[in-house]
């Protein structure tokens, strides 16, 4: 009796699929390299999951990292897991396995953690991951002086001579540059409390909360202008540097200035200034007037500031006489 070719096709069929189904639970059997030494060494603390979510956990200051988060892992080298599962983390729970642990076996314990990670989410796009980690820092790390919406309006902000930078402000932050923020953070602020933060959060790390402060920065005040900002900036730049050679008024009519020979530039006399032009006064400010007291402000100014403190000594001063 012959066979009919449909009933052949069936039975091939059936057979794939039974071979296809045994793979795949043979597969599923296999050990998964490195989760078993994680279940034995490292889920009392950070969780089968990653999640870090186990009564120990719970009560760890600082608490374990979360595997299984996208964001806090974002920023997380394979050097910093191994370093840390081989030495240990000072000042946390995170104890030293390199006597416990061959490198291959931290190898296997590495690539099983990297699997925890759960992908998507709502902090999915690069920039959204950086905003994130950016905010988990300042959180953590600035808004005990700075404030969480960046107004400085904390308890330790109110007693800090000088006051921690306002980051809501548009108008305290028209100066504050990408150069000078990163610097600050980086570096510290000789004669204020901010400290350096170069050694204990690395550059990308550091970008992230650039990116994050730069979010807490409010709109201008209504009818402000561009313009108007640039002026009262300028003005407060003038007072800083300026006012104690040249005056309140522009005119020069200070103890200081009435003694310095020659005289401070009379920013009131109109006929004097119409003839100085923008670019003069840019050259004499960044880069000092030789032979009298005026010293170069360019190391401390830079090209922007300068603009903006020549705009407001034309508007202030252009009409007095």
């Amino acid at each position: 009796m012959k066979t009919d070719y449909r009933t052949l096709l069936l039975i091939l069929v059936t057979m794939m699929s039974m071979v296809i189904v045994y793979s795949v639970r043979a597969e599923a059997s296999k050990p998964v390299p490195g989760k078993a030494l994680y279940e034995k060494y490292c889920a009392f603390c950070h969780g089968k999951d990653g999640r870090a979510d186990t009564p120990v956990g719970r009560i760890l200051k600082p608490h374990p990292r979360r595997f299984a988060d996208p964001v806090e892992m974002a920023r997380l080298t394979d050097d910093q897991i191994h370093r840390a599962i081989k030495q240990g983390i000072p000042g946390t729970a995170m104890a030293s396995w390199g006597q416990i642990l061959t490198e291959p076996q931290i190898g296997d314990v590495m690539d099983y953690i990297r699997s925890l990670v759960v992908a998507g989410g709502t902090h999915s796009t690069p920039e959204q991951i950086s905003l994130e980690v950016g905010r988990r820092i300042y959180d953590m790390e600035c808004a005990f002086c700075h404030g969480l919406k960046g107004h400085a309006d904390t308890d330790a902000a109110r007693v800090l001579k000088p006051p921690p930078r306002k980051f809501a402000d548009p108008i305290e932050m028209a100066r504050v540059d990408d150069g000078r923020m990163y610097a600050a953070i980086k570096l510290g602020v000789s004669g204020t409390a901010m400290a350096s933060w170069g050694d204990r959060l690395s550059p990308v790390e550091i970008i992230d909360v650039m990116r994050y402060i730069r979010s807490l920065e409010q709109p201008l005040p209504a009818g402000m202008t561009r313009k108007k900002l640039d002026i009262l900036v300028g003005g407060n730049i003038y007072r800083q540097y300026c006012v104690t050679c040249h005056g309140e008024k522009g005119d020069a009519k200070t103890p200081l200035g009435s003694v310095l020979v020659p005289h401070p530039r009379n920013f009131t006399n109109a006929r004097v200034m119409a003839r100085i032009s923008d670019k003069r006064m840019t050259q004499s400010i960044m880069n000092g007037r030789s032979g009298t007291a005026m010293a170069p402000w360019g190391g401390i100014l830079n090209p922007e500031d300068i603009r903006r403190v020549i705009l407001y000594i034309r508007h202030t001063f252009q009409h007095q006489h």
